[in-house]
């Protein structure tokens, strides 16, 4: 059973929209304040380099999980199985734990940059779609 209306889930639905917004700003926030204050022992020292491959690495992340999201049927209809979509969550939750473990820098580098090229392509979806 679904927190939100099942319509919100579609590239078209309006509140939808609104939804991803505010749920990909609030990420923006927390990962922009984890990025400046370096809470919880994460330091993150930027250089051109890293910035320069977490943005790619981010881009591509971001129009891939994009596409899967609100293109593919297939990837959809996948993710509809309750079994897989909890073992997807528990493996992306773990992975998540482990790169800030490992590589703090480029993993909050990367999901910044993710979930800050999500909102002109969601956007672009809901304008294409309606």
């Amino acid at each position: 059973m679904s927190v939100i209306p099942t319509e919100w889930g579609e590239p078209d639905s309006r509140p939808g929209v609104y939804y991803d917004l505010f749920w990909t700003g609030l990420a923006v926030v927390v990962f922009g304040a984890v990025a400046y204050w370096e809470p919880f022992s994460i330091t993150v020292s930027i250089t051109p380099q890293r910035l320069a491959g977490a943005t790619i690495l981010g881009m591509i992340l971001s129009a891939a999980l994009t596409y899967g999201s609100f293109v593919s049927k297939r990837l959809q209809q996948l993710w509809a199985n309750f079994r897989i979509r909890f073992v997807g969550l528990f493996l992306l939750i773990m992975a998540g734990q482990l790169a800030l473990a490992v590589a703090p820098t480029w993993t909050v580098l990367t999901l910044l940059v993710a979930f800050l090229t999500f909102i002109p392509l969601r956007v672009a979806i809901y304008l294409r779609t309606r």
